[in-house]
């Protein structure tokens, strides 16, 4: 394991951009906002992160192992996007509900039902799919969320972000030949990883 759980987790950490450094909200910006929005445009990468059981073991061989098994990779990856867009799974819909319902919920601020004093914006920087580590045959989801409120000038007034990751996932993995094939399954995951990883973010709103 000294050898495989180092592998996955870079390779979790190295295919998403640091995070952001957050800025919380001032008093006296929250007390002038009467409503706010959530654009309901939430872009996400151009692929997921897939990760699967056998999958960390060219990695462990470094730079040419990695070279030498990506087109597995590349493959899988294409595999579950196609999967997952044939059986209507949004990632960017999942996470805008489960976000736009956690800040409902919170009653920190009152949601416009259009243009608001402010506009929260949701970047995906990370999703997918990965086992735990390097021995497991489970897939646990993967995701990487950034927030940022912004005044109609431009301004910024908030944003924070999180993400899960593979290790200390909250969301119990499941086998990977059963998750792959069952779309409502690999959308249960990623929408309890939406719904942790909003709940974190709003903490700091």
């Amino acid at each position: 394991m000294r050898k495989f759980l180092p592998a996955v987790v870079l390779a979790a950490i190295l295919a998403s951009a640091c995070a952001p450094a957050p800025q919380r909200l001032g008093e006296s910006e929250r007390k002038a906002l009467r409503s706010v929005a959530v654009d309901a445009n939430v872009t996400k990468p151009p692929e997921p992160f897939y990760l699967g059981p056998g999958g960390g073991f060219g990695l462990s061989f470094g730079a040419l192992g990695a070279a030498a098994t990506e087109g597995v990779r590349a493959q899988e990856r294409a595999t579950l996007v196609e999967f997952v867009e044939r059986n209507g799974v949004s990632i960017e819909r999942i996470v805008l509900e489960e976000f736009t319902g956690a800040l409902r919920g919170s009653g920190k601020l009152r949601l416009a039902e259009s243009a608001g004093d402010a506009t929260i914006r949701i970047v995906i920087r990370q999703y997918g799919l990965s086992i735990p580590n390097g021995f497991s045959s489970n897939l646990v989801p993967i995701l990487f969320v950034v927030c940022e409120m912004k005044d109609p000038a431009g301004r910024v007034l908030w944003s924070a972000s999180d993400r899960i990751s593979t290790l200390g996932n909250p969301v119990e993995g499941r086998p990977a030949d059963e998750i792959r094939n069952d779309a409502r399954a690999i959308e249960a995951a990623w929408r309890a990883a939406a719904r942790h990883v909003s709940a974190n973010i709003l903490k700091d709103l």
